[in-house]
């Protein structure tokens, strides 16, 4: 995990697949005036522990703040990430400040069938790398040809089969997704806490609709759409996401 910076505390949950890598971006911005944590979430990266049930990481994360942050702190969540946020929020309260949900699912239409079918029993573990193996190598290459130039916001900037070794966790979460997306969107519906939810636009894996809804469900809630970011916002506008958490606390 990284621990970097002093100051109000932040803890960064990346997405699926993905590694604490994905929000130093973010995090490097904030480190001049915040105390960021960004981890590894169980099953990727550097984590020693399989996946996790988002309630478990939930409660992981919650005292992972009590433990090293000591008071509450801003949670920034990004796309699967956002949904651990959310269940902190409701779970947890004495520990959220305030929430940054970036591409984040919980609204309506953040799950949909395409999710139903790469968490289903028999096809889902094929379907899954498939899947996986187009994200990380096909979209790439597709992304540099002119009539899908609008993917390059939505996949890797460079072509790479290493996505595929997340093939295990990633499959475990799509079937946790699929298993809670009910729970998710009503605990948005319970958070309490100052939220923006920042939306891209041009994000094809979890529609501006549903950034829209998610926003609507969370009464203490702003909601900020970037035109032109696909769903890799923390890589294409990190500083959209930084301005985001010193808003909550102005």
């Amino acid at each position: 995990m990284a621990d970097r910076g002093a100051g109000p505390s932040v803890l960064l949950l990346h997405g699926q697949p993905g590694t604490h890598d994905h929000l130093m971006p973010v995090a490097e911005l904030l480190w001049d005036d915040h105390r960021t944590l960004c981890p590894d979430r169980p099953g990727y990266g550097r984590s020693a522990l399989g996946p996790e049930s988002f309630g478990h990481q939930a409660d992981r994360f919650a005292a992972l703040l009590r433990e090293r942050a000591g008071a509450p702190a801003i949670v920034v969540g990004h796309s699967l990430g956002g949904a651990i946020a959310l269940l902190m929020a409701t779970l947890h309260p004495d520990v959220v400040g305030g929430l940054v949900l970036v591409a984040s699912v919980g609204g309506q239409g953040s799950v949909e069938l395409t999710d139903r079918i790469l968490a289903a029993r028999f096809v889902g573990p094929v379907l899954s790398a498939g899947s996986l193996a187009v994200y990380g190598l096909l979209g790439p290459l597709a992304a540099k040809i002119g009539p899908f130039r609008s993917l390059q916001g939505n996949v890797p900037v460079t072509p790479t089969l290493s996505v595929l070794e997340d093939r295990t966790t990633f499959l475990a979460e799509q079937r946790e997704l699929v298993a809670t997306a009910a729970e998710v969107r009503a605990a948005a519906s319970l958070v309490d806490c100052p939220t923006v939810v920042l939306q891209g636009d041009a994000d094809t894996l979890v529609l501006p609709a549903a950034g829209r809804d998610l926003a609507e469900r969370i009464d203490a809630s702003r909601y900020v759409e970037l035109a032109g970011q696909g769903h890799l916002v923390i890589r294409d506008d990190p500083l959209a996401v930084a301005d985001a958490v010193r808003s909550l606390e102005t």
